[in-house]
């Protein structure tokens, strides 16, 4: 059997066989994968390992910079690099609990109890609450809402008036008030949040008819006193535990010259006969001292009504401005029958 010529190969075998630029080409590219196979690979600098890495450092810095800034994360921080964080934090709690125990100190309610008594028992008694308003609900943190109730009061604003009810304005022909028992009588008060302080102040004013009035301001502030005529101001000061009082020690009002007049006439008369007797006794030759003479002599006028000398003298003054009614009474003085 002859064997096959080129021109009579099979097609599928034909065209498995490449031409000669084929050849080369292919050749050429061999050697170039062999080639770029000896050559190390270029990487690129922002790879995701790098990104990583930079906005890590980033992050860190930007960080950082917080820390050291805030003046209590810097400690803080510090404090972790020492191994003392638990100590710091411990700390941080204690001051923390310090500054509520303050505000709650500063915002402790006060209230005080009050008697009044006095004469006459048929006077009239005015008592009258101003409210005044600290206002601190827009502060942020404690140092800053201790800073703020640690304020005085603007006792310029308006306050707010209450006026208190009590039996000496309801009495009736012939009655008296023994005295008027004022219990629970706010002095300071806090919010349920206590950033807001009410501070209160009173008014008392004792009148009756015939009398100078009396006129009492009573305040929690030792710096707040009233300084108008007439006023006087007591101070509320802790006489124990949760216990506010006020120096208040009665008010006797003093009569106006022309209704102390006739206890005036009965007072001299009353003691020109004591004087006769006196002089009497001295003349005898016993001894009257002065301090006899002046204990009979404020008891008489207690007994008529005058509670002092001083009140004594007032009206004395008062009544003999009238030169017709002392001249005339002078004259009556000098004839009065002792028994």
């Amino acid at each position: 059997m002859s064997e096959p010529t080129d021109d009579k190969l099979p097609r599928d075998v034909h065209e498995l066989l490449l031409s000669r630029n084929e050849e080369e080409g292919h050749s050429t590219m061999a050697q170039d994968v062999v080639t770029d196979a000896r050559r190390p690979k270029r990487e690129k600098f922002f790879s995701v390992p790098m990104i990583v890495i930079l906005v890590s450092l980033a992050l860190t810095a930007v960080g950082l910079g917080v820390i050291y800034a805030s003046p209590v994360l810097s400690e803080q921080f510090s404090a972790m690099l020492s191994g003392d964080l638990g100590k710091y934090k411990e700390q941080l709690r204690k001051v923390r609990e310090d500054k509520v125990r303050e505000i709650e100190s500063v915002t402790g309610n006060r209230y005080g109890s009050l008697s009044l008594f006095y004469s006459p028992r048929t006077a009239r008694v005015t008592i009258t609450e101003y409210k005044y308003k600290l206002d601190c609900s827009k502060s942020s943190g404690d140092d800053e809402t201790l800073a703020c109730l640690r304020k005085k009061v603007d006792y310029s604003q308006k306050p707010e008036i209450l006026q208190v009810d009590n039996p000496s304005l309801k009495l009736k022909d012939k009655e008296v008030v023994e005295q008027i028992p004022l219990n629970d009588i706010p002095i300071k008060e806090a919010s349920d949040d206590r950033k807001t302080l009410f501070v209160y102040d009173m008014t008392v004013v004792i009148e009756a008819d015939g009398y100078y009035p009396r006129k009492f301001f009573l305040t929690g502030d030792k710096e707040h006193g009233r300084v108008e005529d007439g006023w006087e101001s007591m101070f509320w000061e802790q006489k124990g535990p949760q216990i506010w009082m006020v120096d208040f020690r009665g008010a006797d009002l003093l009569p106006k010259p022309e209704t102390a007049r006739e206890n005036y006439k009965k007072a001299l008369n009353d003691w020109e006969c004591i004087k006769r007797e006196i002089d009497t006794k001295r003349k005898g030759g016993k001894n009257v001292s002065e301090d006899t003479e002046s204990g009979l002599f404020i008891e008489i006028l207690n007994r008529n009504g005058f509670k002092t000398f001083e009140e004594f003298n007032a009206i004395d003054v008062e009544l003999r401005k009238d030169d017709k009614f002392a001249k005339e009474f002078d004259a009556t003085l000098k004839k009065v029958e002792c028994k």
